[in-house]
């Protein structure tokens, strides 16, 4: 019999998959707004930054709302927010109508992982959740490499609004299919969360390892999502059809990565390695390759060898970053989706100053090299962090 904790993860997977189509969305479009409005790549990248006001915003309150009240309706009720913020992108008409529309697909978008973590905590057992997290992650993968082709070729053949109105459809629809066949809560813990043991959990230096290497993975991801098309028109002299394509590859490394990390953390784990070794071990290896080809990447010559090296250092950041989101399930099962919330707003925070920063880099210094070295150094930092703080050891909570 198909487990229904499998139809649960199939509908979070999808969710996640089209949540970052419509992120991708702007990036995609941004080189045809740039010449429609005659914006900068700095202007480019403050719009680009409003999405995490809102991401911000709701990620906690998204948490709480997750653990008290169960992820299914919270989950639900934020994609048919995002879902009508990318419906109405198109005549947002101004710069400041498109920012404030950015500010609500964050608003929405914001509740989705920390719904989808507290699901995962309450349906899957300890020794699948590593998986469980990964597939999710593999719908965010997914969506990436679905958007970028086909924003670019529908953006090409019928306009850059049509982008929107078509994601936008698919959101509504996965609303529908969610409530009238997605798995119910489970009846057991879910009036359980009470009170959140703040004191608990801000007090253990493995949520501050957490926190810190969150700030780090996001700058990274954010940075790519927003630039990546851009950057391989720019400096490198692809087509708009032809980034679409070219940005998917290190997205499909990325998806394998994550899926091979996945399987071998709780490979590990089930025989007999600590999880806080396994945590570690991934991450640190993980970046440290993507560190060694981020600090290539300028120096390569040719179109294809930077392609190449983007498709090897995502690879390698997928496979360290695929632990830093099921770090919050080994360290606070019980309120995973307080905790993400937690985690979110301070990944959201690089996710405001990344693509701004980004483009303010590009505008004053005519290169994206310095990008590259920046994120560099960051990952350095989050390693340094990550393989002295970080814990996969339960947060000792007071008892009731």
């Amino acid at each position: 019999m198909w487990p229904r904790r499998f139809t649960l993860l199939a509908f979070s997977c999808t969710c996640l998959a089209l949540s970052y189509m419509d992120r991708w969305n702007l990036s995609v479009a941004a080189p045809l707004l740039m010449q429609e409005y005659g914006w900068s790549a700095a202007r480019m990248g403050l719009l680009q930054s409003f999405f995490f006001y809102g991401f911000t915003a709701s990620h906690l309150p998204g948490g709480w709302l997750a653990d008290r009240l169960g992820g299914r309706r919270v989950l639900g009720g934020g994609t048919f927010v995002w879902s009508l913020a990318t419906a109405v992108t198109p005549v947002a008409g101004s710069f400041t109508g498109l920012a404030a529309v950015r500010i609500a697909l964050g608003l929405g978008e914001g509740m989705n992982m920390p719904s989808i973590s507290s699901l995962v905590a309450r349906w899957f057992p300890v020794e699948e959740r590593t998986r469980a997290t990964a597939v999710n992650l593999t719908g965010i993968h997914l969506g990436t490499l679905v958007a970028l082709p086909l924003s670019a070729w529908i953006a090409s053949t019928y306009g850059w609004r049509a982008i929107f109105y078509a994601y936008a459809v698919l959101g509504f629809a996965w609303v529908v299919c969610w409530f009238v066949w997605g798995p119910r809560q489970p009846t057991t813990d879910v009036a359980a969360v009470t009170s959140v043991p703040w004191t608990a959990i801000l007090h253990h230096r493995g949520v501050w390892a957490l926190l810190a290497t969150t700030f780090v993975t996001n700058w990274t991801v954010w940075f790519f999502y927003s630039w990546l098309p851009t950057y391989l028109i720019q400096a490198h002299g692809f087509s708009l059809k032809e980034s679409g394509v070219l940005s998917a590859l290190p997205t499909l490394a990325m998806v394998v990565a994550g899926l091979v990390a996945g399987w071998l953390s709780d490979g590990l784990i089930v025989r007999g390695i600590s999880v806080t070794r396994v945590r570690k071990l991934v991450l640190a290896s993980g970046f440290a390759g993507a560190i060694v080809f981020l600090l290539l990447l300028p120096h390569t010559a040719g179109a294809l060898g930077a392609v190449g090296c983007l498709v090897g250092g995502l690879a390698c950041f997928g496979l360290g970053a695929s632990t830093v989101l099921v770090n919050s399930l080994d360290l606070a099962p019980r309120h995973a989706g307080v905790l993400v919330g937690l985690q979110g707003t301070a990944g959201n925070v690089a996710g405001m100053i990344s693509p701004l920063l980004g483009g303010v880099i590009v505008t004053r210094t005519g290169s994206w090299d310095l990008n590259f070295y920046v994120i560099a150094a960051l990952l350095t930092a989050g390693v340094g962090v990550w393989t002295g703080w970080a814990s996969g050891e339960p947060i000792t909570l007071p008892r009731r």
